[in-house]
């Protein structure tokens, strides 16, 4: 029960899908009661499979997936149980646990798969889909999604993150923005630089009025990570369960005090909760954010003069921008692996995956329908080229969250760190801190861990 409440309470600081527009795909109805497409009340033949899947993805948005599947399919039927955002982890911790053959398909945040695998939640599916089905997907989506050389939950779709700006700021400073343009992507340098001339107190009172710099996840991993993955920090062991020489290394504690310095040295980064960022940007308080693709409907509607570049990284590092979104998995106690694999397989990388996009509009983790973006029109002009970059960065830059079965009990501490410092403690001192408590709950992952 503790971990359940655990795993209830910090759920929702998982990546970047957890906390943003990519997880619009909650309930249509936006409360805590389980909907089901339109097969849900009807018989089935004799001899027809039905599947049950426990998502949190749109109803309107599946329903053509579903649809086209079971046209291609008539033998199956698709019965989808949709929970919202955190009812659904709590849904397939009750369900999954107790081991129910009721449930066959479920969507996985992929922070978890590596926990949802040694709790034996997830069948291996490389024995059950096309053995060449993993050049379909970027290689960060396949890393993401499997678990000790085994495949476990392939890949919905991914995102992406960029530097936006707001252009009426930079051109009231006379300052030129950061050009939407990878072979000109900025350093954090620049970032830093730009970001302390863009500084202001526009009336005098003492109090600044616009901060260079934010990012929209405020100390949460997801976009935070970045930075000690750029300076070449591992944040695990190979097994994933100790973080002791890792998470504290000492080029982790050199990017935490890159993030001491935005708030304290520098003090180009306003000191405000996560929920406040994108409001601070979205009302000129903040010139430049690292904030999602999703952001960019928020934005019209906010009337906000705004453009965007390539995620910034370290002179001399490596350039990493943050991903990973929704996969899907076979349940291990389904009665139905076959007939549930072929439905992951059409929806990941069959014609089910082409039907998401157009249905959805996330970022696809399938490589010719990425590679489509920067040929199609309708994402030529501003705002939708943004799509284009977005598809180059998960392509060629993009770097998963730490495979660990104990990613929450990891995230929840390290966003505590990254707070800490955000506040004013020395950084060696809070990551200090965080590894001796991450690694005494890890401790419990030994014995499940090859």
């Amino acid at each position: 029960m503790l971990a359940l409440l655990l795993f209830i309470l910090v759920g929702f600081l998982i990546v970047g899908c957890s906390s943003n527009k990519e997880v619009d795909n909650t309930s249509s109805e936006g409360n805590d009661t389980t909907s089901e497409n339109s097969n849900s009340s009807e018989s089935t033949d004799p001899g027809t499979v039905e599947l049950i899947w426990i998502s949190q993805q749109n109803d309107e948005r599946t329903q053509p997936v579903i649809d086209a599947f079971e046209e291609a399919n008539p033998n199956i039927k698709i019965k989808k149980e949709t929970y919202p955002f955190r009812q659904l982890f709590e849904t397939i911790e009750v369900k999954l646990g107790s081991k129910t053959p009721d449930v066959d398909i479920i969507d996985v945040d992929v922070p978890l798969v590596a926990n949802y695998a040694v709790k034996g939640y997830l069948e291996p599916l490389d024995n059950y889909l096309d053995p060449d089905i993993k050049s379909k997907w970027i290689d960060s989506a396949v890393e993401a999604g499997s678990f000790q050389g085994q495949l476990v939950a392939p890949p919905i779709n991914t995102s992406s993150q960029v530097l936006y700006y707001n252009k009426t700021i930079f051109e009231e400073k006379g300052i030129a923005p950061p050009p939407n343009d990878i072979e000109q992507r900025w350093t954090w340098d620049q970032v830093v630089e730009t970001a302390q001339k863009l500084t202001s107190d526009n009336n005098g009172d003492g109090q600044t009025d616009v901060f260079g710099f934010s990012f929209e996840q405020i100390s949460r991993p997801y976009q935070i990570l970045p930075l000690p993955q750029g300076l070449g920090a591992d944040q695990f062991d190979e097994k994933g369960i100790v973080t002791d020489g890792y998470t504290n290394s000492a080029l982790s504690v050199e990017a935490g005090q890159f993030y001491y310095d935005l708030y304290n040295t520098w003090n180009v980064s306003p000191k405000i909760p996560v929920e406040q960022a994108k409001e601070y940007f979205t009302t000129g308080k903040i010139a430049m954010f690292i904030g999602g693709t999703w952001n960019v409907g928020d934005f019209a509607e906010a009337d906000l003069d705004y453009g965007f570049a390539p995620h910034p990284y370290f002179e001399g590092g490596e350039v990493v921008t943050p991903t990973g979104s929704w996969h899907l998995g076979v349940s291990k106690n389904s009665t139905k692996k076959e007939a549930a694999a072929k439905f992951v397989e059409f929806f990941t990388a069959g014609d089910g995956a082409k039907i998401w996009f157009e249905s959805a509009n996330n970022l696809p983790a399938h490589v010719d329908i990425l590679n489509s973006i920067e040929e199609d029109p309708k994402f030529a002009e501003f705002p939708a080229n943004i799509n284009v970059l977005a598809a180059y960065e998960a392509a060629n830059t993009a770097v998963p969250r730490p495979m660990t079965p104990g990613y929450l009990e990891w995230e929840s501490l390290v966003n505590k760190a990254y707070e800490d410092i955000k506040n004013g403690s020395d950084p060696k001192d809070a990551l200090d801190t965080a590894i001796q408590q991450i690694d005494r709950q890890l401790k419990k992952y030994e014995s499940v861990v090859k």
